[in-house]
């Protein structure tokens, strides 16, 4: 019996709301009492309109970095109250709302205010906006966002950065049309979105602002970049690259392959300037970390390629010159093993000694000082902007 009781109600509720009652609804609401979808929804022509506005992402496309264009894909869940889309539900079956076509009833025209393509129209025709019967009105158009995004790489690959989503009416005064938040906790995060293979969503905000006399709601997102591809493919080549910078001065100076290897470590450190140089904004504003490192490298290359070059030309030399330097006369005395013949000595005064050495030895001592002065500048470079980059990130990002 309680189930018949159910099956009844349940049919009888269904035949109520047919598809008669919402034909009847459609023209009493639109022939009968000519709705005008260009005109303000309200009896009061002096009145306000209160849109409560929620943005909603569904997935993260690209950032990108070179043309600050930030793409998601997502979309709005907008509501205001439309008072000449009323009705009285007992008289159409108790029909609670109905669905109609965007184009078909008023509705804020709300932009994307930073928009990176042009300011157009939210939404489509096949996006139905819900009616209530109180005139409560929900309308959620879809879109893919593409936003200007201004971006800063001093910190790469350790940035973070901070993009706004700006919506507002655009051709109607704030006493018209007022925006509200409809989520004060900021953006709604699909699953997707959190999954992001090369950001990772910090946070997000959303708060109200009056530009002039138009109102605009501002969602802010937080993202952090995950930093492991760029170490493997960009930071870990540089230093390797700058290791053998260094054994430059472990081939013999009189070797012809001596300067088709510096020459090579050159270019190499040309090529990935030019290529990391194409992935991030041309700006000076923001230089990143890993540029400064780069053009140091390249610096110091240039330095390893004249040197080679004056090195050769110096082991191409016959006979003997001497040295008077405490340090280089150290470090002859370390290379030959045993301590210098004294019968090699000049007695240049009372306090110093001029050792005798030929060109090549003179050379070889040269790259000794030559790769251990480097070797100490590239450890001593490497290790201070690596923290400098990671605390000075950290420290900007908290806030203090």
């Amino acid at each position: 019996m309680i189930v018949f009781i159910i099956w009844f109600s349940t049919v009888s509720f269904s035949l109520c709301q047919n598809s008669s009652d919402f034909k009847a609804l459609k023209k009493e609401l639109f022939f009968t009492k000519e709705y005008d979808k260009d005109s303000k929804p309200v009896q009061d022509y002096e009145s306000t309109i209160y849109v409560n506005v929620e943005l909603t992402l569904n997935s993260l496309i690209t950032l990108d970095e070179v043309q600050q264009r930030l793409t998601t894909i997502g979309y709005l869940n907008i509501s205001w109250h439309d008072e000449f889309l009323t009705w009285n539900r007992q008289q159409y079956g108790d029909l609670d709302y109905i669905y109609l076509p965007q184009s078909e009833i008023w509705k804020p025209d709300i932009t994307l205010q930073d928009s990176y393509t042009g300011m157009k129209e939210l939404g489509s025709d096949l996006i139905l906006a819900t009616i209530k019967h109180d005139g409560r009105v929900n309308w959620t158009p879809f879109q893919v966002f593409n936003s200007y995004c201004p971006v800063s790489m001093t910190f790469f690959p350790f940035d973070r950065q901070t993009c706004e989503f700006v919506f507002g009416a655009w051709s109607m005064r704030l006493k018209d049309v007022s925006l509200l938040i409809k989520n004060v906790s900021g953006i709604a995060l699909e699953r997707s979105i959190k999954e992001n293979t090369i950001w990772t969503v910090v946070s997000t905000s959303a708060s109200t602002a009056q530009y002039h006399e138009e109102s605009l709601v501002i969602f802010s997102i937080t993202l952090q970049r995950k930093p492991l591809y760029v170490m493997l493919n960009m930071v870990l080549p540089l230093v390797l690259l700058s290791i053998l910078n260094l054994f430059t001065f472990a081939i013999p100076a009189d070797s012809g392959e001596r300067m088709g290897y510096t020459v090579t470590v050159w270019l190499s450190f040309g090529v990935f300037l030019t290529i990391i140089g194409q992935s991030l904004p041309e700006s000076s504003e923001s230089i990143s970390f890993m540029d400064i490192f780069i053009v140091m490298q390249l610096f110091q290359s240039t330095l390893v390629v004249l040197l080679s070059a004056i090195l050769s030309r110096f082991c191409a030399r016959n006979g003997q010159t001497f040295i008077s330097s405490c340090l280089l006369k150290r470090i002859v005395t370390y290379k030959r093993g045993t301590s210098v013949n004294t019968s090699s000595e000049i007695q240049y005064d009372e306090k110093e000694t001029q050792i005798y050495i030929t060109w090549k030895e003179y050379v070889s001592t040269i790259d000794f000082c030559s790769f251990w002065c480097l070797l100490s500048i590239c450890i001593l470079s490497i290790t201070a902007l690596s923290f400098y980059t990671v605390y000075k990130a950290e420290y900007t990002l908290s806030g203090k």
